[in-house]
């Protein structure tokens, strides 16, 4: 009698058939059908068949259709068997019971049905015996236990098909590891945070792709940081680490490493973990830019006060006796560095509506020549150093644009320039007109902006790290508030700087009928 081996789904059938053959033959019959309950389906389905023609399989259908798992043992169960056609056909008495030697057992496993199985022998055999019935319910235990594996096999591989769907659908990285600290498990978000493709870290040790290292630059790995060569008590089932890993083409990635462990009953040590892996990057960036902003807020803040605070002192001191000069200087010192934070207030107010995209335009026709002109007149005063020039095209076009937001835009480029140009130097408004929009540049001779700096110029609180940018008042707002106003109205700046050579913005804004 041959063994079946434990199947898969997709030769369950076979081996069905297989089982069902030997018991025929080792019965003598003639036929028989295996049938297994599908939980999904609710119903029974033919899972093997020997000796039975396709017409007769038709016929079995609607009275698999009605059997349920207990009714495999039931004469009623036995009397439906009439309704088929068999060749030679089962003959019935008058009661309706079936006078073809039949045999039928239900499939168990525990006591659980999973299964039928009928075999028949030909008109004028002999009945079965109680042992026939021995023999056939071996067969029984052989198919249900094929029967059952092949449920098992299939839900595991659904299951497994889920759990994957999860892990390739995670934003996050996951990242499985063996005992041996072996990756045995990589998804498409570590591909994309590490650069590294599955088929080539799968079975390679975990510190020589990821090589985890803290802040202060020392290896994590092999070391008993490590969650997976910490002591249990240091590390339960969770931990997590912080520090950067490099990626394939060389680069830092600071990342938060939580490690779910799987430890062994014996030894207590990690059999296993899963580890999900956070790009932190931008978390840390804003961490940072919160520190320098409020670093930056409090050094803007604390010098007009200071000042603001000593001229009040001395000014209101009762044995003072100040002239009418010395007076009126001192209230204009105060008044200069109320505005100054006046001035800030508002920055913050502004950057904050424009965060929450609750700015409102208001648009109307708009000189941008009369505009760069009235800056110009309006800051030269305190920049003594320098030298200015508005060139704007003949003819230049008006604009449909927020006249107030646009002086705005114009004023910070300026100063911008004046504050990175402490030598002086040429400060140039350019404008021009091209078909379906105007360009404006404002170029200075000043320090320029380092490469690296270049990308990230626009962004908020963003400021060089440079002695020389360090050494200028700012939060780094202005930018950002002339990048947010141009984009509100359609339009796109950009920068062209090296560091020495001064730096030239330009924005550009639609050409736009009023409406």
């Amino acid at each position: 009698m041959e063994t079946p081996q434990i199947p898969r789904q997709a030769d369950l059938q076979e081996t069905l058939r297989i089982i069902l053959k030997n018991a025929i033959e080792a019965l003598g019959g003639s036929a028989g059908v295996v049938a297994t309950w599908s939980e999904t389906e609710h119903r029974f389905m033919t899972s093997g068949c020997y000796g039975l023609d396709t017409k007769t399989m038709e016929r079995l259908l609607p009275l698999l259709d009605e059997a349920i798992p207990d009714l495999a043992t039931s004469v009623h169960n036995f009397n439906l068997l009439s309704a088929l056609n068999f060749d030679p056909p089962l003959p019935t008495s008058d009661q309706g019971l079936i006078l073809n030697p039949v045999i039928a057992l239900p499939l168990r496993v525990g006591r659980r049905s999973v299964g039928l199985i009928y075999v028949l022998r030909r008109l004028g055999a002999d009945s079965f015996s109680i042992p026939d019935q021995a023999t056939l319910a071996a067969f029984a235990r052989q198919a249900a236990i094929a029967a059952d594996n092949a449920r098992l096999v299939q839900t595991l591989s659904e299951e497994k098909e889920k759990m994957e769907y999860m892990l390739e659908g995670s934003a996050e990285g996951i990242m499985g590891i063996d005992a041996r600290r072996r990756i045995v498990g990589f998804n498409s978000a570590m591909e994309r945070l590490t650069g590294y493709p599955r088929e080539v870290v799968l079975g390679q040790p975990c510190h020589q792709v990821l090589n985890l290292r803290d802040w202060e630059g020392k290896s994590v790995c092999n070391t008993t940081r490590c969650p997976m060569l910490m002591r249990p008590d240091d590390c339960t089932s969770n931990c997590e680490l912080q520090g950067e890993i490099q990626t394939a083409d060389g680069q830092d990635v600071e990342v938060a490493m939580v490690y779910s462990l799987m430890r062994s009953y014996e030894r207590g040590q990690p059999a296993s973990a899963v580890i999900n892996v956070r790009d932190i990057r931008r978390l840390r960036e804003i961490e940072n830019l919160r520190s320098t902003f409020l670093s930056m807020l409090g050094h803007e803040l604390q010098t007009p006060l200071s000042i603001i605070k000593g001229y009040t002192d001395t000014l209101a001191r009762s044995d003072g006796k100040w002239d009418k000069k010395t007076l009126h200087h001192g209230l204009e010192v105060i008044e200069e560095e109320c505005d100054r934070l006046s001035k800030l207030v508002n920055r913050l107010l502004l950057a904050s509506r424009i965060e929450t995209r609750t700015v409102t335009l208001k648009k109307d026709e708009v000189q941008l020549p009369a505009v760069a002109s009235k800056v110009i007149r309006r800051l030269e005063a305190t920049a003594g150093k320098h030298n200015f020039e508005v060139s704007f095209n003949p003819g230049f076009p008006v604009v449909y644009a927020d006249p107030e937001r646009m002086e705005e835009v114009i004023t910070n480029l300026v100063d911008n320039a004046i504050k990175y140009s402490p030598l002086g130097g040429k400060i140039t408004i350019t404008g021009r007109a091209e078909v379906d929009h105007v360009k404006v540049t404002v170029a200075d001779e000043g320090i320029g902006i380092p490469r690296r700096d270049l990308e990230r110029i626009f962004d908020r609180f963003r400021r060089g790290d440079t002695s020389q940018v360090q050494k200028v008042r700012g939060v780094g707002l202005g930018l950002y508030i002339c990048k947010s106003i141009v984009e509100a109205h359609g339009g796109r700046i950009e920068v062209s700087s090296e560091p020495g050579a001064g730096s030239r913005f330009t924005f550009t804004l639609p050409l736009q009928e009023k409406r």
